[in-house]
């Protein structure tokens, strides 16, 4: 199956306005449900991920617990779980394996391969994920799966990677002297900086030019923008646009305005939101399950009213 790719700034646009972080919990409930599904394959969880892969899975399912979806450097697993970087690339590999994780490719500018793109399957916003970042319709998606299910009874039971195995090439382990830990810190700050600032400001309409892939996703904008609209709605106008969708019709189109207007309506009459981003999410994805559907013609035909003879009551008959 073709590897999946999606550029860095679609990536970075989900994992920075999205709700959710990571946290501990999270990645332990994972974990459980992942051993849990092993085992239902009689594969044990300790024999896919050997030893010090094991540390790579656990820090794997931690940043991929928020959102549902991680980008991260095998240079960066290496390190923050001082493993080599065969460690990193055999733990990818298992974990693959298993079917409930997608491992996509950022999209370099210079060719080769770029960091992993890493979404959790079992994760709620996995469906979302695969049309906002990865553009996938639901003709596509539904492809992918099948694609995907193919692979997975050509290839079998799942195989366990073995020390011995991983132990048999050279193990390079990951060395920094001071300028490359140098280099690194100020990378990392730089970045840190970068998603405050994108955090804190209100992106205008050539944001949502540069994102879309649908040019409903652009005239929503247009339609916001020029609505009085309070400001909790016009500081997540840009994000509102972008959220109806990739595959977005006239149908989600106009529901969708419904409501970001029933939500400012709410909020005119003094209830506080939150998270209007949230809110409109959930709202929409509601609304779009219940289309109303066209009744079924039916075969069977009208019963006649029989025809009943006149009679005039008010004139004397003989």
């Amino acid at each position: 199956m073709k590897t999946l790719t999606a550029t860095n700034q679609r990536v970075q646009f989900y994992l920075t306005y999205t709700t959710e972080r990571p946290t501990t919990t999270a990645k332990r409930s994972r974990l459980n449900t992942l051993r849990a599904s092993l085992e239902e394959r009689n594969v044990m969880l300790d024999e896919l991920f050997p030893r010090k892969q094991l540390a790579v899975l656990d820090r794997i399912l931690y940043i991929t617990s928020g959102a549902g979806i991680a980008k991260v450097g095998a240079n960066n697993l290496a390190l923050k779980c001082d493993v080599s970087i065969r460690t990193v690339t055999s733990a990818v590999r298992a974990l693959k394996q298993t079917g409930e994780f997608i491992i996509a490719r950022l999209i370099k500018s210079h060719g080769g391969a770029g960091k992993y793109i890493i979404v959790d399957k079992k994760h709620a916003n996995f469906r979302e994920i695969m049309k906002e970042v990865f553009c996938l319709s639901d003709y596509k998606f539904a492809q992918l799966n099948a694609e995907q299910l193919a692979e997975q009874k050509k290839d079998g039971t799942l195989v366990a990677v073995s020390v011995e195995d991983e132990n048999k090439s050279l193990n390079y382990n990951i060395s920094y002297n001071s300028k490359q830990v140098k280099d690194k810190y100020i990378n990392e700050i730089s970045n840190v900086i970068k998603e405050e600032i994108e955090k804190n400001s209100t992106p205008g309409r050539e944001y949502v030019v540069e994102y879309a892939s649908n040019p409903l996703q652009i005239a929503f904008y247009d339609v916001l923008d020029s609505m009085p609209y309070q400001k909790s709605i016009k500081s997540v106008q840009h994000v509102l646009a972008l959220r109806i969708g990739s595959d977005c019709d006239t149908k989600r189109f106009n529901k969708a305005k419904d409501i970001v207007h029933s939500i400012a309506i709410q909020i005119a009459e003094g209830y506080v939101f939150e998270n209007v981003v949230a809110t409109f999410s959930a709202a929409l994805e509601k609304a779009v399950q219940y289309d109303v559907i066209a009744p079924i013609p039916s075969d069977k035909r009208p019963v006649e009213t029989p025809k009943v003879p006149f009679y005039d009551w008010l004139r004397e008959r003989d």
